[in-house]
């Protein structure tokens, strides 16, 4: 009983400037930091000159102390390092977090003009999709618009909007962005922008997909589509608190139908007279829900469970159904044995309930009808005839 949840979400695209910074390897500089970070846990000074002082065992032994002072200005620059007058003071956040890492790879910032595309549904582990570089209009063209020559509207500049604001990190105080529609997949930062931004038309479409297994304790997340012209299929993150048995309560309840659910049997109550026959043979059903909304998670499209596990509702739905499954056993000639071993598999479907099981003769003649008899009846009542007319 897999549950699938899936819905477009809305992508908002701006054209910004500022700063961006990117993974970069830089051997000198992850030296430099963690030569730095531990001569700052052992108690000990640490000034730049002393990167190529081999007393200090700095990492950049045989070279002058103007290159130690200028690396160290450098990784100041990027954000590792808090320097006074050429000692180091302490390591930032994402000083600290180059330092801890074995991958000699650091942020460096870019500035530029970039095209942001971004999205706050609920779904996504954070708002921002994609970072990818963009470009300006020439004078020219920006000259030729403003005449309305180019047919091309006017360009318009509008504050940037806040969920973006609020991604800036300039001094790395938080964990790089894992971007889930990024074409390399390489996290990266937000340094800066510009208070100014064009927003831009998002066309192309991409949805969240939800799956959740019956066995399994969390779900698995999906984003797919295309974005800027490219295919994106990334799994992201499940959300948290969300298992199996959660979810399929919210759909149940978002169809009127929260206390159709028996939890001790891990079945759905149903009415004989609602079910189509193959559920009524298979005692599974495919069940649909419109739009379900699920606390927490929003809304979703039009989707449907298959082979959700059913038992009757009511002990009268119960005879029914166990009559209805005994006729269908009567498409064949029905022995008397037959009959009965038929009669005690069927009765071990329906646990729970008091089926009264009708004898073979009066189970014929109620099929029998007024008009030309069906073949059911002749295959119950045949083999009582050949039998000696017993019932």
């Amino acid at each position: 009983m897999k549950i699938v949840l899936r819905r477009t979400i809305g992508v908002r695209c701006a054209l910004v400037q500022g700063k961006v910074a990117f993974a970069e390897k830089r051997s000198a500089e992850h030296a430099a930091v963690v030569w730095a970070a531990e001569r700052l846990s052992a108690g000990l000074e640490a000034r730049t000159e002393q990167l190529c002082d081999p007393a200090a065992r700095g990492p950049l032994l045989g070279l002058s102390p103007v290159v130690g002072r200028r690396l160290g200005r450098i990784c100041e620059e990027l954000g590792l390092l808090r320097l006074e007058r050429e000692r180091v003071a302490q390591l930032t956040p994402e000083g600290e977090r180059v330092a801890a890492s074995a991958d000699p790879r650091v942020f460096v910032p870019q500035l530029g003009v970039w095209l942001l595309f971004w999205s706050d549904d609920p779904l996504l582990p954070q708002p921002l999709l994609r970072v990818e570089p963009g470009q300006e209009p020439s004078a020219h063209e920006e000259r030729l618009a403003s005449r309305g020559r180019t047919g091309e509207v006017r360009r318009g500049f509008e504050a940037v909007p806040e969920v973006i604001a609020a991604l800036c990190d300039e001094g790395g105080e938080r964990p790089p962005l894992e971007l889930p529609a990024a074409m390399d997949g390489v996290p990266i930062r937000i340094v800066a922008i510009e208070p100014k931004v064009q927003l831009l038309t998002a066309k192309d479409p991409l949805s969240v997909e939800l799956s959740f297994e019956p066995e399994g304790s969390a779900g698995s997340s999906r984003l797919q589509g295309t974005l800027g012209g490219q295919s994106v299929s990334r799994a992201l993150p499940a959300p948290d608190g969300y298992d199996h048995g959660r979810v399929w309560g919210a759909l149940l309840r978002s169809n009127g139908a929260g206390d159709w659910w028996n939890p001790s049997s891990g079945k759905l109550r149903m009415a004989f007279k609602a079910l189509r026959d193959d559920a009524r043979a298979s005692f599974r059903l495919r069940m649909p829900f419109k739009a379900p909304e699920v606390e927490g998670l929003g809304r979703f499209e039009d989707t449907a469970v298959e082979g959700v596990p059913i038992e009757p509702g009511t002990a009268g739905d119960a005879q029914r159904w166990f009559e209805w499954l005994l006729e269908r056993r009567a498409e064949r000639t029905q022995w008397p044995d037959v009959f009965t071993a038929g009669v005690a598999e069927l009765r071990g479907l329906f646990q729970g309930f008091d089926i009264r099981p009708p004898a073979q003769g009066d189970f014929a003649r109620g099929l029998r009808g007024t008009e030309r008899p069906r073949a059911a009846y002749w295959h119950l009542q045949a083999p009582l005839d050949l039998d000696g007319g017993m019932s």
